[in-house]
């Protein structure tokens, strides 16, 4: 059997689970609360479910999940009979939800592990992963999964495939060479494109192709974040002069990138690779990136943010940064006027600030500071707590800043210093994680808060006990970092001994 029937082979069975699970919610009759995580691929998957949901005449409620105690609270205020978790773990589900059999419980999270299946299955609850049909878990995402639990609701669950993608694309379960999508989610997006809801295309990927005049698409982009003209409008509207790219059309309109002809599309990937590859330092597959799959959603109107797949995938991030999640869940389930108008608004003014703090921080490098072990950005009078985790990304994927130590970035507020943390991949592969030294700092109330996501965390400390936790972080570090300098000598050493050994 080839690798392809075996993941067809799978794709069934995980479809036929996910139609059983969508036959027992429309059997059940009763109203439904769905506890989801606050972030682009858990706020699509809950979108799926509400209009699958409305279409079967289910009333639902959505609590957006914090800590347990919370979690209990809510749903024994509601009294709801079945409810659905989307994203969480089992660690993060009230242990008495968990044994009350007295209620449906659904729990839907592609990276359920083998141990947590185990408990699922011993307290009868329905579950809809990966790991018990064998796939791994970058097979598809949460909003994946509700889009298979879709087909046991209605015929024409394509029209959710773009709500999958997105799904897919933040839990970046792409090829790293040619940025096509992996796993499950090819067959959502020809699935999508058979009944003309979606269509793919091969282009210049920036956010704001669709919707944007090409130099404040330029100015925008944050990833990839080009050296001198991300932030910077003037030195934008000068590169597309030079290279010989008007900016309005005949009618005097503005043009946006998805406009260009194949030859000015070529001018612009061209200029902007040149700009990539001035910094010498960025890898090709980093290049490679800037020209791949474009996802147009059909049935959204032409230079809407919502047409194109990464832009709408771009709203969202923001808007969870900002904290703005419901508004992110009513543009996810049909809003195109109030509500995504001031999404919209709220999202301009939040990448203007930060494209312009990523072009003074790669304009004064001075203002990271380099440690023994580690850098440090201090960014009070530059940064926001919500821009910062997309500035920081944008900053070491285009390796303005080296990530071969983990890099640091504080911010005060009131009482509280918020920290963000992304961790170094050469320093990983040396067993020297800075999550298990903030996870530690937790237990001991060092810390008041942290939460993790990929390689990166954010951590919240008290002011006062800041330079304790540095003073903590840099005491470890040089431990490891000594300790596996010694363990070098030592084995050099032995190694030494052994040939004088044999010498003899």
């Amino acid at each position: 059997m080839t690798a392809d029937n075996e993941l067809f082979d799978k794709y069934r069975v995980l479809k036929e689970k996910a139609k059983k699970i969508a036959q027992l919610l429309v059997d059940s009759e009763e109203n439904i609360i769905i506890v989801t995580l606050k972030d682009p691929d858990n706020l699509c998957a809950t979108g799926i479910l509400l209009r699958n949901l409305k279409e079967q005449k289910i009333g639902s409620h959505v609590l957006y999940a914090k800590e347990k105690t919370h979690i209990e609270k809510r749903i024994k205020k509601l009294d709801y009979r079945t409810i659905i978790f989307i994203g969480l773990s089992l660690s993060e589900i009230p242990l008495d939800i968990l044994k009350d059999n007295d209620k449906k419980r659904v729990i839907i999270h592609h990276e359920l592990t083998k141990k947590e299946l185990e408990k699922i299955s011993k307290e009868n609850i329905e579950e809809l992963s990966l790991k018990g049909i064998g796939l791994p878990i970058n097979t598809v995402s949460n909003a994946g999964l509700c889009y298979f639990l879709s087909t046991g609701f209605n015929g024409d669950y394509q029209k959710y495939s773009h709500l999958a993608i997105i799904g897919s694309l933040a839990k970046k379960q792409v090829n790293n060479k040619n940025q096509s999508l992996i796993g499950l989610n090819g067959i959502i997006l020809e699935e999508g494109k058979k009944e003309q809801f979606l269509t793919v295309t091969k282009g210049t990927r920036i956010v704001g192709r669709e919707s944007k005049p090409i130099h404040l698409a330029l100015k925008y982009s944050i990833n990839p974040y080009f050296p001198g003209l991300t932030g910077n409008e003037s030195a934008c509207t000068s590169f597309l002069s030079r290279i010989g790219i008007t900016m309005k059309d005949q009618e005097d309109e503005w043009r946006n990138i998805a406009s260009l002809s194949s030859e000015e599309t070529k001018k612009l990937n061209d200029g902007l690779i040149s700009i990539l590859m001035e910094n010498k330092d960025h890898s090709l597959s980093d290049i490679k990136k800037l020209i791949g799959p474009i996802y147009i959603i059909e049935n959204e109107s032409k230079h809407n943010p919502t047409r194109n797949i990464e832009e709408f995938l771009w709203l969202l991030e923001g808007a969870c940064q900002m904290d703005k999640h419901g508004l992110a869940l009513a543009v996810i389930l049909g809003d195109r006027e109030n509500l995504f108008d001031q999404l919209n608004n709220y999202l301009s003014d939040y990448h203007g600030r930060a494209t312009l703090a990523i072009d003074e921080i790669a304009r004064k490098p001075e203002i990271i500071e380099e440690r023994q072990y580690y850098r440090i950005i201090k960014g009070d009078k530059i940064l926001e707590k919500e821009t910062t985790p997309a500035i920081i990304i944008a900053l070491i994927e285009s390796k303005t800043i080296p990530i071969d130590v983990p890099v640091l970035v504080t911010l005060s507020q009131n009482e509280d210093t918020y920290l963000f943390v992304h961790e170094s991949p050469l320093q990983q592969k040396k067993g020297i994680k800075l999550y298990h030294i903030f996870h530690k700092a937790l237990s001991s109330k060092l810390i008041k808060k942290l939460s993790k996501e990929d390689d990166s965390f954010d951590v919240i400390v008290e002011t006062t006990k800041f330079p304790d936790l540095i003073k903590n972080i840099e005491e470890t570090l040089e431990y490891h970092h000594e300790g596996t300098k010694e363990k070098k000598e030592e084995e050099r050493s032995e190694s030494s001994t052994k040939k004088q050994t044999s010498k003899k």
